[in-house]
C-alpha cells in the first residue's frame, strides 16, 4: 500500500521525536499540507469563474454545449463542482478550473464561453442525491438571501430571463423566441445561477449584490 507523503512525514517524526530530522519532516508535512488546500476557495473570496466573467465584462457564460442535459443542474456543497445529467448518466465538472472565452448566442448577443471544452467526470447518482439535500433550486424562479429574485420566465415558445433586485423595478436582460430556458439552481455562496436552455445547454449568471 503507498502511504501519502503527509502521513509518512508525520509517521517518521513519530519515530524520531528529536534533531534535525523532526523539523524537517514537520516542515515538509506542513508545506504539502498548505500547497494542497491553496487551491480551495477562501471563505469570502470571490470564486475563478466570477472574477473570469467579470474580466470579461460580461454575466452568463456557456459551460456545457448540449441539447442532451435534461435534469435541473446541482451544486456540490463548497460550490466548486455542478453537476448536470447528461446522456442519462451524472457527470460533474470544476467549475473553478474553466477558461473563457467570448462567444455570441441568441441573436448574435455576447456570452462568455468555456474554452476548452471543460472535463466531465462521472459520479454517483448517490451523491449527486447528497448535495441535493441542502441546494437551492426551482425550474423558473429563485431569491437570494439579498433579495435579488431572478426568473427564467415562460413567454410563449421561448423564455424571458428577469432578474429584480431589492427595491427595483424587474429588468429583462434577453428574451429567446423558440428556446426553453429553465431549471435555476443557486450556488451555495449566491454569487452563480444555473440553468439550462434547450438549444446551447449549461449556463450560469453572475447573480447581482
Amino acid at each position: 500500500m503507498t502511504i501519502p507523503y503527509w502521513r509518512h512525514a508525520i509517521e517518521m517524526t513519530a519515530s524520531r521525536p528529536s534533531g534535525n530530522s523532526l523539523r524537517r519532516h514537520c516542515g515538509l508535512a506542513v508545506a504539502i499540507c498548505v500547497l494542497g488546500l491553496a487551491t480551495l476557495p477562501l471563505f469570502g473570496e470571490t470564486p475563478r469563474l466570477v472574477s473570469e466573467m467579470k474580466a470579461l465584462g460580461l454575466r452568463f457564460a456557456l459551460l456545457v454545449e448540449s441539447q442532451a442535459i435534461d435534469e435541473s443542474p446541482v451544486w456540490s456543497p463548497d460550490g466548486r463542482f455542478l453537476a448536470i445529467h447528461l446522456d442519462q448518466k451524472w457527470s460533474t465538472l470544476n467549475v473553478e478550473s474553466i477558461a473563457l472565452r467570448m462567444g455570441t448566442w441568441h441573436d448574435r448577443n455576447t456570452i462568455a464561453v468555456a474554452y476548452p471544452t471543460p472535463a466531465l467526470q462521472d459520479v454517483a447518482g448517490t451523491d449527486v442525491r447528497t448535495w441535493q439535500t441542502n441546494a437551492r433550486s426551482d425550474p423558473h424562479g429563485l431569491t437570494t438571501k439579498t433579495g435579488v429574485t431572478i426568473e427564467v420566465a415562460p413567454e410563449g415558445l421561448g423564455t424571458a430571463f428577469r432578474v429584480t433586485s431589492k427595491e427595483r423595478e424587474p429588468e429583462v436582460l434577453w428574451k429567446t423566441s423558440l428556446e426553453s430556458c429553465h431549471s435555476l439552481a443557486l450556488s451555495p455562496d449566491e454569487t452563480l445561477a444555473a440553468f439550462l436552455c434547450k438549444l446551447n445547454g449549461l449556463v450560469v449568471f453572475v447573480v447581482p449584490p
